[in-house]
C-alpha cells in the first residue's frame, strides 16, 4: 500500500432502467445495476451487446433516451471519474514519469514541483511501475503501458474508475497481474467497472454484468453465473447466450430468487492506507462510517480543553491560543501547532518570534556607538 491520497466516494454508482436508441435500433433497454466504493464488477457481453454505449451513459458522455445515473446520489461529474479506453492516449516518447508530470500540470495545476513529484512517485508504486518511470513508454510491455493509463486516471483521485478492453492483448498472465491491480484499486474505496472479453479473471470481481442485446442477462456473483447459465467455465458462458432469446434471459434474471439479495448486499468494507502507507483502518466507506466517527472522537479527546475547574489548571482567558486548550476549530486554524502539542514538539514547531525588549535596544544602540 502506498501514500496516494484516498478517493472521496461515500455511496454506489447506481444506473436505472437505462434505454439508448441509435438509428432506430434499441441499444440498451431497461439496463440497471449498482457498484459500491470497494467493489470490482466485470462488464461482459458478445460484441454489439451494448457495453461501449452502457459505459458512455455511465460517464456522462451520452444522454440515455430513459433512465438516469447516480454515482453517491448525484449526477456523475468528470472530476469525480477515471476513464481508461481500449487505445491508450498516451505518447509513447516519453518516459512514464514525464507523462505523469505533464499530465498532474494540467490536471493538477494546484500543485507545486514537489507535490508533482511526490504524486507521480506513489501513482507508480500504486500500479507497480516504480523501477520503470524512467524508461521510454514504448519500450514497455502491453501490461505496463496499460498500467501507465490507469496512472493517469489516478491523478484526479477519482471515486470511480471505468476501463474498456484494458486486458485486451495481454497474455493470460499480465491479464491477471493487470486484473489484481484493479481489484486492490477497488479495495481502497473506489467503484472500479471493467469491460472485458477475457474470462480468466471474472472470480476476481465482486459482481458481474452479462449484457445480451442490451439487455441484462444476468448481474449477481461471478461464482453463482455458472449455475446460472449451466456453464462449467466462463469462457462457455458466451455459447450459452444463443440458446434463449436477451428477452428470455431478462425475464429469468428478474424471476432468479437470488437477484434481490444481491441488490441488498451490504456495503463491503475497504482498506484505507494512512500516512506511514501501510493498511489503516477497516471500514465501509461514507461520511458517517466508523472511520469518520473514531476520527472525530480521537480529535476531541485529544483537543478538547481541561475539564478541570482546579485554579492552577484552568486556562487563562488571557493565554495565548497555543498555551490554552486547542479545540477544533482552534486545530482548524493552527493544525501544526495542534498536532505538535499532542506528539510532543515532534513536528518541529517553529519558536515563536519575541520582540526585543527595552535593555536589548539600548544595548544594540551602544554597540553600535
Amino acid at each position: 500500500m502506498t501514500t496516494s491520497p484516498l478517493p472521496a466516494l461515500s455511496g454506489p454508482l447506481v444506473a436505472r432502467g437505462l434505454t439508448a436508441r441509435a438509428g432506430g435500433n434499441l441499444i440498451l433497454d431497461g439496463v440497471g445495476l449498482s457498484i459500491h466504493p470497494g467493489e470490482l464488477c466485470g462488464l461482459i457481453g458478445p460484441s454489439g451487446a451494448g457495453k461501449s454505449t452502457l459505459i458512455r451513459c455511465l460517464l456522462g458522455l451520452r444522454a440515455p433516451d430513459s433512465g438516469e445515473v447516480s454515482l453517491a446520489g448525484a449526477p456523475p461529474r468528470a472530476e469525480g471519474v477515471g476513464y481508461v479506453p481500449q487505445q491508450d492516449a498516451i505518447h509513447r516518447a516519453l518516459t512514464p514519469r514525464q507523462a505523469l508530470d505533464f499530465a498532474a500540470q494540467l490536471r493538477r495545476p494546484e500543485l507545486d514541483e514537489a507535490a508533482r513529484g511526490a504524486r507521480v512517485v506513489a501513482l507508480a508504486k500504486d500500479v507497480g511501475l516504480e523501477e520503470r518511470l524512467d524508461v521510454r513508454i514504448h519500450k514497455l510491455s502491453g501490461g505496463q503501458q496499460k498500467r501507465v493509463s490507469v496512472a493517469l486516471e489516478l491523478l484526479t483521485e477519482p471515486g470511480l474508475l471505468i476501463l474498456d478492453e484494458p486486458t485486451s492483448g495481454l497474455d493470460p498472465g499480465l491479464e491477471a497481474r493487470l486484473m489484481e491491480l484493479l481489484r486492490r484499486l477497488a479495495r481502497q474505496g473506489r467503484a472500479v467497472l471493467v469491460a472485458t472479453h477475457a474470462t480468466a479473471s471474472l472470480p476476481m470481481c465482486d459482481a458481474l454484468l452479462v449484457l445480451v442485446a442490451g439487455r441484462v442477462a444476468y448481474f449477481g456473483p461471478p461464482n453463482d453465473a455458472l449455475a446460472f447459465f449451466k456453464a462449467e467455465s466462463f469462457g462457455q458462458i458466451f455459447s450459452r447466450l444463443p440458446l434463449r432469446t436477451p428477452e428470455a434471459w431478462a425475464k429469468v434474471h428478474l424471476q432468479d430468487p437470488q437477484r434481490a439479495g444481491f441488490l441488498a448486499r451490504p456495503v463491503p468494507l475497504v482498506s484505507r492506507p494512512n500516512n506511514e502507507g501501510n493498511a489503516g483502518v477497516v471500514s465501509s466507506p461514507g461520511p458517517a462510517g466508523p472511520r469518520r466517527r473514531q476520527t472525530t472522537n480521537l480529535l476531541t479527546s485529544l483537543w478538547a480543553p481541561p475539564r478541570s475547574s482546579s485554579p492552577r489548571s484552568r486556562p487563562s482567558e488571557k493565554a495565548a491560543p497555543h498555551e490554552r486548550g486547542v479545540g477544533l476549530a482552534g486545530a482548524a486554524q493552527h493544525p501544526r501547532r495542534a498536532i505538535s502539542r499532542v506528539l510532543g514538539g515532534g513536528l518541529g514547531e517553529r519558536p515563536r518570534a519575541r520582540r526585543p525588549g527595552a535593555a536589548h535596544r539600548r544595548a544594540v544602540r551602544g554597540r553600535l556607538g
